[in-house]
C-alpha cells in the first residue's frame, strides 16, 4: 500500500516536464532495491540463518530510513502557468 502513496509523492514534488525521467529513475532504485534486498536475504540466511537474515534486512531498511531523515530537502517551488492573455 505505500507504493501508490509514494510514486503519487515524488510526481507531485517534480516539475511536469520532468515527472516521467524522475519517476523512471525511482522505479529503477524501487526495483533495484527489491533485488538487493532479495540477495542480501538469501546469502544472509544461507550464511547464518532465516531469522538472522530477517534482522539484517530490517536493519538496513531502518538505516535507510535514518538516511532519508538526516537528508536535507530543499523544495523547489512549483512553476506556476501563465494568465491568458
Amino acid at each position: 500500500m505505500v507504493y501508490p502513496t509514494l510514486i503519487a509523492a515524488v510526481s507531485d514534488a517534480t516539475q511536469p516536464r520532468d515527472r516521467a525521467r524522475v519517476v523512471g529513475v525511482y522505479r529503477f532504485w524501487r526495483d533495484f532495491g527489491f533485488v538487493a534486498g532479495a540477495l542480501i536475504a538469501g546469502f544472509g540466511a544461507d550464511a547464518t540463518s532465516a531469522s538472522a537474515a530477517i534482522v539484517l534486512v530490517a536493519v538496513l531498511t531502518a538505516a535507510s530510513g535514518l538516511v532519508v531523515v538526516a537528508t536535507p530537502w530543499n523544495a523547489r517551488p512549483m512553476l506556476r502557468p501563465r494568465p491568458a492573455s
